[in-house]
Parts: structure tokens; sequence; C-alpha cells
């Protein structure tokens, strides 16, 4: 595996230092930052070793939670100008996702230490013989925050009838396509249901289980008076958001657009701590829209916010000031967060010279040889991260070391050649390479403003393409416009984003399967356009419909293959994960995996 390259920049740090995203389906991540790619050290006592001075390494092995109090309240800066929506079935990028995840919770989720799949508003669950299908018992007593029972039907008839539904628009329904259906949800009473699948799957009792209920006592009426429109209109942010009723561990109390909304314990929340007190401890959550990085830093060293997603760059000015100002810097772990640059191949969006260029894999080849990973990794997080070739996280099981030598290397002089060799040439001598046709190759890379580590790759792809003749127009955009982009109008040329991720890819079957809402560089496709889509959805049925666990990495390792070479779209490098957290704070026990980060704990974090 390619080597952190922290140690190249530890000490020129310290002489800096008196001077830097579902449940079961990936989503646009807006990281302040996230996850790295490599198991640390996270057994227990002496072995926990930083790889930084003043650094806490987190210990996963600890292994259970302390018995906290009841009271206060948590301050996070979020990035951007908020939710895009408080629609639970629309929730698709990370600045509304935060929110809504607090306000729903799951039939199955991973044990916060092991990370190992255990029941969770489930009390228990059984697989059938020939391993299609899984029947679900309920814990008893489940209510949502408006004190209306939680049934199975909220699960059977939300997927049925809504999530299910074509024309409801959710980023949740292609991770239910097992094979050719859909998994069925089978209403047996109020606290049993079954979910079935047409063949043996990897997810049946993982990925597919980690789903949230749906208040169908709020949905089933609106559905049936005004349907799918009703559904996709519902609860945008122009809305009393305060009316949403919650199975999570708050509910909202307070919005106020594009400056922070406010979120308070969830009186009917099922979950109890080992003394039998009702989770969760903080009686308020609250976010602060931020414009940008930089400046949730300067907040949470002003004490204005209670924790930190920590860059690279930020390292210098936390790890002396920890004490005075009373936070504790955590090393989390390593990731599964991606970072990179995908090229538009929609004819439904672009068409003409953009989709000629884009569509052209010798080209995309060159634009990867453009990737400075070790610039961008030493520039931007100042030596925190790693090289990234693939979507799947170095320390999962299923990641295939063979992408590192196969995968595109930094490499100007050959990205020349190959221009040269296509006819990609500058014939006017203006500096700007055109196509054979004589159109001038100038595109636009798109990312989300006030995300300073992406704008900083951005300006560093843009240079190095220049310095070969290919103009790239960066343009920092507001983030859910930038989603907007991909999930619907298609209108864009390149696009610098990040997906959360996961340990086992399986929650990717809305990114990499060409029929996924997420398969960015052209979604939703009725049957793969391309010859090599083709190839990547049959591996996907080969790593994902079997339990047989060599089967699955066979299955990803053709995946990630195929990936590496054709290009959709290409990865730039992942950060080692660092957070801070206010001091005052007990049961700091993150994980670097979405959901499971500040999300899994937060039911737990207590004011000492």
């Amino acid at each position: 595996m390619k080597k952190l390259f922290l140690h190249v920049l530890l000490l020129s740090l310290f002489a800096a230092s008196v001077v830097f995203a579902g449940g079961n389906r990936q989503t646009p991540a807006e990281p302040a930052a996230t996850p790295a790619p490599q198991a640390q050290a996270q057994t227990s006592g002496p072995e926990l070793v930083p790889v930084a001075p003043g650094l806490t390494v987190v210990n996963h092995g600890a292994g259970e939670w302390e018995v906290g109090t009841r009271g206060g309240r948590m301050v996070m800066g979020q990035l951007g100008e908020g939710p895009k929506t408080f629609n639970l079935v629309q929730a698709a990028e990370t600045s509304t996702t935060d929110i809504t995840d607090m306000l729903g919770a799951q039939l199955a989720r991973r044990n916060q230490f092991s990370l190992e799949y255990e029941p969770f508003m489930a009390e228990s669950w059984t697989v059938s013989a020939d391993e299609k299908t899984v029947t679900v018992k309920l814990r008893p007593g489940l209510v949502w925050s408006d004190g209306t029972p939680i049934t199975a039907k909220d699960w059977v008839d939300g997927f049925t009838n809504i999530i299910y539904n074509e024309e409801v628009q959710t980023n949740s329904r292609d991770a239910f396509f097992i094979g050719e259906s859909y998994a069925v949800w089978t209403y047996i009473d109020d606290r049993t249901l079954s979910l079935t699948v047409s063949e043996v799957y990897a997810g049946l009792t993982g990925a597919l289980l980690e789903t949230s209920p749906l208040p169908m006592h709020i949905l089933g009426p609106i559905m049936e008076s005004q349907g799918a429109e009703g559904i996709n209109t519902l609860w945008g942010i122009d809305t009393d958001p305060t009316k949403i009723p919650s199975s999570g561990p708050f509910v909202i109390s307070s919005f106020s657009p594009s400056e922070r909304i406010t979120l308070r314990r969830n009186p009917n929340y099922f979950e109890r701590d080992a003394a039998g007190v009702q989770l969760p401890y903080l009686d308020e959550l609250i976010f602060v829209f931020t414009p940008d990085q930089d400046t949730l830093l300067q907040n949470f060293l002003a004490g204005q916010s209670d924790f930190l997603g920590v860059r690279g760059a930020d390292y210098a000015s936390l790890v002396d000031q920890q004490q005075a100002l009373g936070f504790t810097l955590y090393e989390v772990g390593s990731a599964t967060s991606t970072q990179f640059i995908t090229f538009n191949q929609n004819p439904n969006g672009i068409s003409g010279p953009f989709l000629e260029w884009n569509s052209n894999k010798d080209f995309r080849t060159a634009m990867a040889h453009l990737i400075d990973r070790e610039t961008i990794i030493n520039n931007v997080e100042f030596g925190f991260g790693y090289p990234q070739y693939s979507f799947i996280p170095t320390f999962s099981p299923y990641y295939w070391e063979g992408v590192e030598d196969i995968a595109i290397e930094y490499d100007p002089v050959t990205a020349a050649e190959i221009l040269d060799r296509i006819g990609y040439v500058d014939r006017d001598g203006d500096g700007i390479r055109e196509d054979d046709k004589g159109n001038k190759i100038s595109l636009t890379l798109e990312t989300n403003a006030g995300n300073r580590v992406r704008e900083a790759i951005g300006t560093i792809f843009a240079q190095e393409a220049a310095n070969v003749g290919i103009e790239i127009n960066f343009r920092p955009i507001d983030f859910n416009v930038l989603v907007g982009k991909l999930t619907a109008t298609f209108d864009w040329d390149l696009i610098l984003i990040g997906l959360t991720g996961s340990i086992d890819p399986i929650s990717g079957a809305n990114v990499y399967p060409s029929r996924g809402n997420l398969h960015m560089i052209e979604p939703n496709q009725e049957s793969p356009r391309r010859d090599w889509e083709k190839r990547v959805d049959d591996a996907w049925i080969v790593a994902n419909n079997t339990t047989n666990e060599a089967q699955r990495v066979r299955g990803y390792q053709v995946i990630q293959e195929i990936w590496a070479t054709e290009l959709p779209w290409v990865y730039t490098y992942t950060p080692l994960v660092m957070h801070a957290y206010a001091s005052k704070f007990g049961n700091i026990y993150p994980q670097p995996t979405e959901g499971y980060d500040w999300k899994g704990i937060i039911a737990r974090m207590y004011v000492k």
C-alpha cells in the first residue's frame, strides 16, 4: 500500500507551527476532513501510538460505553448554508443527512466498537434456510416523537408504496434492487416483518436492514391524496421542520435558514444506557451553518463550537492549544470516503465536443496523468494523507492491492504525448489545444464552494491541465446546486466531489452499477450504454448475490480493475481522519466511516 506522506513533512510541520460523507446508500460528501485508508493500531494500552505528537488515538477496542449524565448541549459548525430539504425520502447529501440522520434509527446498525452488525430497532431476526428471507421482530414499545406507535407497516408500506414508487424522488431505491427485482417487504404483525430477495444477497442482514422507518401515519394519507408529487414536495426548507416526527435520538426544535438549526432530545427515543437511563444524554444539538472551512476552524478556536473535523492544515494550529482552550485532538483511524474528478458522459446533459472529449478514454487517461497526488497531499493536507486509487478503503477486506500497480500515476509528459497522439494539439499557437475539428479544448470543473480542500485540489489540477494546453475553468459553486447538477439537470463538464463510502462496498449500489442514481457519468440507465459498464454490472452481481466471501472478493477485484482502467472518474487522495472535541464531553469513540463518526456517538456523548 502507498505510504502515508506524513513523515515526509513532520519536521516542517512543527517548524511551521509558529505560523488544514445512510444508511444503506452512498451520498455526496462535503467533509471538513474525512477518512484515511490504513488501519491504525486500535487495540489498547501503549500500542495505541498516534501518527503525530499531540494526537489521542481513539481506542475502538474499549468495547463499552461509559454511563453518562443527562444535560447540556453540543454545538457543531456545518459547512455551507444548511440542508437542501427536510424530506426523509429525498435526503441525498451530507448537508441534509447530517440533520435527517438524527431523526431516524435503523432496524440494524454496526456495533460502534466492533463494526459488526447487530439488532437496533429490531429485537432479533432469523434467516430462512435458503438465505433469501429474513424475518425481523421489532423491539416492543417503539414510538414516534409525536406519540404514534412505530409498527412494521412503517417499513413495509414505506418501502413498498413510497421508496419503490418510480415517480418518487429518492436516493434509497437502487440499494434494494436485487437481481432483477426489488426486495419484498411483508407485514406479519405490528412487531414482525420479513424481507425477501430473489437471489442470495450478501446484504440481507446488513445493508438492507440498516434502514429507518417512514412515518406512514403522515406519508400514507399524503400518498393516497396527492400521489408521488405530494411526497416529492413534502418538507422542503420552507416548511416548519419542528412538525417532522422522529424515530431517532433528536427532533428539530427550531430552524433559521442560512444560520442554524437546533435539535432537542426526542422524548420517545427507545435507546437506554446500561443503567436504564433514556438516551440521548444531551438536551440539544445545534448546527451552525458556516461558509467555509477556515471559518469552521476559527469558530472552534474561539470556543463557538464543540467539534471540528480536522484537516491536515489545521493540525499545526490546534496541536499546541489543546490544554489552554479545553479540547482534545483525536486520531480517529482509517477511512472510507473518496475524493475524485468525474467526467460527464451523459448525452442527456451535454453534447457536441464536450461529450466527445469526455467519452474518449485516451483523453481521460491523459487527464488522469495530471493528478499530482503527492503535491495535493503535501500542500493541502500537510502530509496527513494517502494516494487513493479505488472506491474501496484499503483496510476493507474487499480492497484489491493490485489496483496500485495498474493505477495511472502523475506524469504530465505522458499526458502531453497522449494528447498529441489523439490529435488534440495547439493549432493556432495560443497555448490551448484544439481537437481534430478545431474546437478549443476548454472545460469547466466545478466543486462545492467553501470547501478549501477541494478548492485547492481544483486549482492544482487546473494548473496542471494548463501546463499541457488544456483549459480548465475552475468554478466552485453552492453544494446543493452541485448535487442538483449531478442528480437532476446533468449540465456539467467535470465535477470534483467525494462520496461517503463504506467498509463493505455493497452500500454503493446507487453508484457503481449503471442503473444507479449516483452513477455520475450517466445515471439511471435502463441498460448499460458502455461495454465496460456491462462488465461492472455483471461483476456487481458476482460480488453481492452471494454470501461466499471469496467470491465477493473476486467480484470487487474485477470492478476495481475496470474502474482503474476505464477511468469514469479519477481518485485523488484520502486524508487521515482527525477530530477535535471539547474536553468536557465523554464517550468519544468515533469511527472513521460515515454514520459511525460523530453520528455514531452523539446519543452517548455527555457533559462530564
